[in-house]
């Protein structure tokens, strides 16, 4: 017997999820119980189960995702160690009630909206330069100061890592305040030392595809969909004291802004 039209592209639309699942844990850069898991952490963050919903158990995990019974255990047993699930005796697996909620990363065109975003995120240093050459600029995005230092770093929110950037910070800026550049996010300090010496913050944004080391720092896909940002800070003689270029979690990140509607 035929199913009904909209239990059929439901079917459809659940088989087709199904494997997508399957294929970002196959290309996953991190193991594979890992992988499972922050996938379904996403779920429970995004509310496809909600506080006190029952999990499918082991076998039916294991049938859904394509892996064995044991990652699929592996990868709960993350979660009930971060406190995203609870095992209840001879009933089941629940989300729990206490389970944090996803932060989403608000990306604005007002200065002061976007450093209120920055506030309480942390840098990770990969590699530093400390006397690299300028950075190659657009025709428009202003002149170079003499010489930079550059910081690849990943930045985290609640201890989720959203974003690998490159950044150029000018020197003579960064000799005011190294240790604060060195431990704390930059664009805050900028702020701080240069105060009304800036002029003003440029952003462009495209849609990219996660190489091999923004996969792995990102916990994504090598392949998968991020957003690249292109950051540039002057000040008023038009010298770019700040270039930042981030490669960030299409899934967390929100990038808002507003255009004025002229009058006529």
């Amino acid at each position: 017997m035929d199913l009904p039209l909209e239990m059929a592209a439901g079917a459809a639309d659940g088989a087709h999820e199904a494997a997508e699942a399957r294929k970002r844990l196959r290309t996953s850069a991190v193991p594979l119980y890992v992988a499972l898991s922050n996938l379904l952490r996403a779920e429970i963050e995004e509310g496809r189960w909600a506080v006190g919903a029952q999990l499918p158990t082991l076998e039916r995990l294991s049938e859904m995702y394509g892996v064995a019974r044991v990652t699929a255990r592996q990868a709960l047993g993350v979660l009930a160690d971060d406190g995203l699930i609870e095992r209840v005796q001879g009933k089941g697996t629940f989300v729990a009630s206490g389970a944090p909620e996803r932060k989403i990363i608000q990306l604005d065109s007002d200065w002061h909206n976007f450093l209120k975003m920055l506030d309480g995120n942390l840098p990770e240093p990969l590699v530093v330069d400390p006397d690299s050459a300028p950075p190659r600029l657009g025709p428009s995005e202003g002149r170079p100061a003499p010489s930079y230092r550059y910081m690849r770093r990943v930045h985290r929110a609640s201890a989720q890592p959203y974003c690998v950037i490159d950044v150029y910070l000018a020197q003579h800026v960064y000799a005011q305040a190294p240790a604060a550049f060195d431990t704390q996010m930059v664009i805050p300090q900028l702020g701080k030392v240069c105060g009304p010496k800036l002029q003003k913050m440029a952003q462009s944004f495209r849609i990219m595809a996660a190489d091999l080391t923004v996969a792995r720092w990102l916990d994504l896909p090598v392949g998968a969909p991020v957003g690249e940002v292109r950051r540039v800070i002057t000040d008023q003689d038009g010298i770019v004291l700040y270039l930042g270029i981030g490669q960030y979690r299409g899934d967390l990140v929100v990038f808002n802004t507003t255009l004025e509607v002229p009058r006529e």
